[in-house]
Order: C-alpha cells, then structure tokens, then sequence
C-alpha cells in the first residue's frame, strides 16, 4: 500500500467533493483524512488516501483534473501527517510558550513545509508580494520574520492564517527576561542596538532617556516639553495593556529610542508613537522601528495605523515616508494625523 497527500482546488458548487471522491475510490483509494482549505480561486480539498502499491501518482492526478479539479498535487506522504491537526497546534503551541525561538522549527511542523528560517523583517516585507505561492513570509509580533518555503505544493490562506496565528503565541505568553527575544539592528554608521519589546525594569533606562533628550525632542513627541513621566506612566508606556512597546538598547545598555504601537478603541485601528534620543537620531534607528512597528501592526491583523505628528516636525514627517509608512494626511485639533492602511500579513502570494 502507498499513502499519498492529494490536493485540488474545484469551483464551490453542490456535488463537487462527490466528483473527487469518486475518481479517488475508482483507484481503490481509502480516504484516511479529509479537510477543506480556502483560496483566492475556491475551496481546495485535501485527502490523505491509501491506495495499492499498483497506483502511480499521476492515475490520481490525471482522474482529479478529468473530475474539474485545478492545480491538482499529489505527493507521498508519511504516517506522522495523520496526526489530528488540532491536537498538533495545541501541542506546539504549549512547546512555543516555553521556547519562543522555536518558532521556525514549529511552522514547519504545522505546514509540513520543507524550510522554515528567520529572516530580516525590512526584506520581508517586498517578498510578501513574489507571487510564488510555495513561499510564506510570517511576520511576528517582535519585529522578526519567518520565511516558510515548501517546495511542490502551495500554500492556502488557510495555511496562512494558521501560521499567523500560531506565530502570536510567544508574545500572547508571559515576556522572559531574556534579550534573546529581541533583534539586533546595524544602523547607518555601522553601530548596533538591540531591538526588543519593552519591560517593566526598563522604566529607570528610559526615564534616564528622557533625561538625556533635549526640551525640544520631548516636545514634538509629548506636545509639551515635561522633564520627568512618573512611574506609572512609564510602566504603562512599556507594557501597554493593549498594544506593544519596542526599546532600542544601547551597546553599553541604556536605551536609545522607545516605539510604541496602541490598540485604539476603533477596531482594527492603531496608533504609532517614536521617542529618538537626540544623540541617536540621524542613523536610521527611527526609520527601523516604524518598519518594525508596520510589521506589528501586520502580525496583529491591524488595517489601520495613525500617528499625530506636530506641523512643524518635518524631520518625523520625513521618517515616515522613509519607512514606508505612508498615506493621508490630514490636519485635527491643530496637528498632522497621519492615516496609513497595512496591508495583510502571512498571506501567500496566490495559489496555484
């Protein structure tokens, strides 16, 4: 007997799964597992069947595309596959609260993909829109990137939205202390820092951030030049309750910028706040963590991101436009707000 993986996307009409299974059981195939996935161009079914030794690929192939079905794979698979998928999820999902840097390794896992690998999330971001539909790029929650390849089938935006889902978990779960979660960022001069999601501890660093910036730089990010933020604020600005906040960590480990990405009460909606020490602007730092703050807003399923942004503050203006993060522009209550839409993330480029 051989185990195969089949899959072919058919038009979402009455009687369409009858016309497949019947071509299946014409090759004496069992059917072991069967799920429905979406894509862009109809429902794909997915099979796990057995057949007699005496069946090539190719039989099933050729009998699914003379049945309607479109984009027909079949591979062979291994008994491991037929593992209930829930009970997968949840298994790496309880293994991802534990080892959030095994991210990688478990949507290969879920997806059954054939590489899976941490990439730069700037370079990402284009490769959403390749168009090769074996190609997943996962955007997380901390700013990185996983790029999910499996070669000879296509992933579904079922897929993708599994593997978005799964790769909210680590940030979803208690923070560990660890710099481990974060990524390192080379900046224009060749100098690096250190990105990652904020913490309670980190209030003393940045209040001493905030001590270093000049009345101007606290001006055109608070609208007023205050010298001090009390505790409570600080503890609220790095660990929002409904948000994320990214610090940018010095080599001798002060902190050097503070990015703040907040829920706001409008669904799908969120807003965008940058603090740059004066002696680290001018490097490319906040350019970085607007990037990064776009590629949360993404992972989040934001469709929405606004800042406020004083007129006369063109240099931030300008940032923007350099990250990429650009959109309407309109004046309120005597300051800029800026309205720029986020495009889908982990979404396969089509299916094939």
């Amino acid at each position: 007997m051989a185990l195969w993986r089949v899959r072919a996307q058919v038009d979402d009409d009455p009687g369409r799964l009858a016309r497949l299974t019947a071509v299946l059981a014409a090759q004496d195939a069992n059917v072991l597992a069967l799920n429905v996935q979406a894509c862009e161009g109809g429902p794909v079914d997915e099979f796990f069947v057995h057949t007699p030794a005496r069946v090539k690929d190719c039989d099933l192939r050729d009998g699914l595309v003379a049945a309607g079905g479109r984009g027909v794979v079949v591979v062979p698979a291994d008994a491991h596959e037929l593992v209930d998928g829930p009970t997968k999820a949840l298994v790496l999902a309880a293994h991802l609260r534990d080892h959030p840097d095994a991210l990688p390794q478990s949507l290969a896992e879920l997806l059954g993909a054939t590489d899976a690998v941490w990439i730069d999330p700037d370079a990402s971001l284009g490769g959403v829109y390749t168009g090769d539909p074996e190609v997943l790029y996962v955007p997380v929650p901390d700013g990185r990137a996983v790029r999910v390849t499996r070669t000879g089938m296509p992933f579904t935006m079922t897929e993708a939205a599994r593997a978005a889902a799964l790769a909210r978990i680590p940030s979803e779960a208690p923070m560990p202390p660890s710099a481990s979660t974060g990524t390192w960022l080379l900046l224009t001069d060749g100098t690096e820092v250190l990105v990652r999601p904020g913490r309670v501890d980190d209030v003393a660093g940045v209040q001493l951030m905030h001590d270093r910036c000049s009345p101007e730089s606290r001006r055109l990010r608070y609208f007023t030049s205050i010298p001090n933020l009390p505790r409570n604020a600080l503890e609220r600005l790095l660990v929002p309750r409904a948000g994320i906040t990214l610090v940018a960590v010095r080599p001798d480990g002060g902190i050097a910028a503070v990015g703040s990405l907040l829920h706001t009460r409008e669904p799908g909606s969120g807003e965008i706040a940058l603090l740059v020490e004066d002696a680290w602007q001018g490097r490319g730092l906040g350019t970085a963590l607007l990037r990064r703050l776009g590629s949360l807003a993404q992972s989040r399923g934001m469709a929405e991101i606004r800042a406020h942004v004083l007129p006369g503050n063109r240099r931030m203006l300008g940032v923007f436009d350099r990250a990429g993060l650009t959109g309407q522009r309109t004046f309120e209550e005597g300051v800029v707000l800026l309205s720029m839409p986020v495009v889908p993330s982990a979404l396969p480029g089509r299916c094939a």
